[in-house]
């Protein structure tokens, strides 16, 4: 099922309001009921000591974007919060933009499981470079947006 209009708007205005996807120069590219695509560039802000993104940076692309694939599904009047996840850093992140594909795996009234595969692109080639495992914990009296 599609997302409405105003869902989509107060998504990226939660999305607008994250100091950490500012920081990375984040952007949502893509979102529908269940899924979400977050893209980043590298700058030196992110990197490990090889001029890698760093696993930090991965795992905190691949939380976000199953956040919001997660969130596309939260009713209204309630948000979400991650309780866990844990990610496989399969390859370096050698590339000039990182790619977080999130999508719901199973919904839940309570808990929302969801996997995160990140993808470096190099040179217009995209890599896999990480898979993640998020459970995120859907709260009332939270404001998502």
């Amino acid at each position: 099922m599609p997302l409405v209009a105003s869902r989509i708007e107060e998504i990226h205005r939660s999305f607008s309001g994250q100091g950490l996807m500012r920081t990375f120069a984040a952007s949502l590219d893509e979102l529908d009921e269940g899924r979400s695509v977050i893209s980043m560039p590298l700058s030196d802000r992110v990197t490990q000591q090889h001029g890698f993104f760093h696993g930090g940076t991965v795992g905190a692309l691949a939380d976000t974007a199953c956040g919001y694939a997660a969130l596309s599904m939260v009713p209204a009047g309630k948000a979400g919060l991650t309780a866990e996840y844990k990610i496989n850093l399969i390859s370096p992140a050698d590339g000039d933009r990182l790619i977080a594909v999130g999508q719901v795996l199973k919904p839940g009234r309570m808990l929302m499981v969801c996997q995160g595969d990140v993808y470096v692109e190099k040179n217009g080639q995209r890599k896999k470079c990480a898979v993640a495992l998020m459970t995120l914990f859907v709260m009332e009296g939270l404001t998502s947006i």
